[in-house]
């Protein structure tokens, strides 16, 4: 039984959203219990609709699953904003809103009659929250401000990509839309912040949220340790602590690190090497790191080698050290934890049937409606909007 009452009940967002970032943001908020209105495009909608994978159902109709799962919990309005009927529409939407959130090309909400102040003229409690690469707000305008990028370019220019790969290799993207995902997680908890302000002021404000800025904020570790001594972490960065990395096994890969000397004594028993603990080539996090490729690699791969994952983690467990195995979709869906945690989610695709998606496990239970099949068109505004 779902809960009818949750944290964001009674708030009103409107999504001028395309793509990951804007709808995960209202996602999110929606599960939550805001009522999102997504607002789309007469024609092609959002262009997230047409992208695959797609399901097809009998009778012909395909769904695009990445639009699937990025917009459950959502309503879905068909606007033209270019028409004066479309901005009259939303103009009374805006009226009766809380939020909008919006990541379209910088600068179009502008070019449509609808920039910051108009929009606190129409309503002074509005919070207007934009998701753009390099930031929107005037006053912290960079260079960059208006240049277009996609999530592996954030990945790079935040300098995550310099830190993954091989030492000699070029840098690599870090396999998920990590700007994608982790960008409208920190506008979510902007748009909480500014709502729980305007309970205090009755105002609403600007939350101006970029990728780069994101990237670069996950980076910090690699920031800190330049401003301390000077270096420049990366692929051939210099092991702080070692191991940190994952092991070939007889049936794949399992992942550990070993940041502290007390979880090095733990793992030298798991490994029955004791000999290693006090060995003058790794006896403190600095020297394994530094020694790392020419001596601890080749006795840790032999000794992983030898073993399936299973008999390796439970070698590890047992000693305290932190171990995991590295898994696929498949592990994924199937994984005991993650069924016990309710993380996985049957969600009906009213174009493919019933699809598998994921739930963050919150204080409260999301509403399980799929995303809309096809956007509501209005001619006029309803009197209960």
């Amino acid at each position: 039984m779902e809960e009818k009452i949750r944290p964001l009940t009674g708030v009103r967002i409107l999504g001028l959203e395309q793509y990951i970032t804007g709808p995960y943001c209202t996602m999110l908020l929606a599960d939550a219990g805001a009522e999102v209105i997504k607002i789309e495009p007469p024609g092609t909608g959002d262009p997230r609709r047409s992208l695959a994978p797609f399901a097809v159902n009998q009778k012909g109709e395909k769904s695009s699953g990445g639009f699937m799962r990025f917009n459950r919990n959502k309503k879905s309005l068909t606007l033209d904003l270019k028409q004066e009927q479309g901005k009259e529409i939303f103009h009374a939407l805006i009226q009766k809103s809380d939020v909008i959130v919006e990541n379209l090309r910088p600068g179009t909400l502008e070019r449509l009659g609808f920039p910051y102040q108009v929009l606190q003229e129409i309503n002074p409690g509005i919070i207007y929250a934009t998701l753009s690469g390099f930031g929107r707000m005037e006053t912290l305008r960079g260079p960059y401000w208006d240049r277009p990028g996609f999530d592996i370019v954030f990945q790079a220019m935040g300098g995550l990509m310099h830190n993954v790969g091989e030492k000699e290799g070029p840098p690599l993207f870090l396999g998920v839309p990590l700007a994608d995902i982790y960008t409208p997680m920190v506008a979510a908890y902007g748009i909480v912040m500014a709502l729980r302000m305007r309970d205090k002021t009755g105002l609403g404000q600007y939350v101006d949220i970029a990728m780069y800025d994101c990237m670069t904020a996950l980076n910090e570790g690699a920031v800190l340790i330049h401003s301390y001594n000077g270096e420049i972490p990366g692929r051939d960065q210099p092991r702080l602590q070692a191991p940190q990395c994952a092991f070939k096994t007889k049936d794949g890969y399992v992942a550990l690190i070993v940041p502290t000397e007390d979880m090095w004594v733990r793992f030298c028993k798991a490994l029955a090497r004791e000999d290693l603990i006090k060995h003058p080539l790794c006896s403190s996090g600095v020297l394994r790191g530094k020694n790392f490729d020419s001596f601890l690699k080749p006795i840790l791969d032999e000794w992983f080698g030898q073993r399936t994952n299973d008999e390796a983690m439970q070698h590890l467990l047992k000693q305290g050290v932190p171990v995991g195995p590295s898994q696929t979709a498949k592990e994924l869906v199937e994984c005991p934890q993650l069924k016990a945690r309710k993380m996985i989610l049957d969600i009906e695709d009213p174009g493919g049937g019933k699809r598998k998606s994921w739930d963050l496990r919150l204080s409260f239970l999301p509403p399980r409606r799929p995303a809309p099949k096809r956007p509501l068109v209005w001619a006029s505004i309803p009197k209960k909007y």
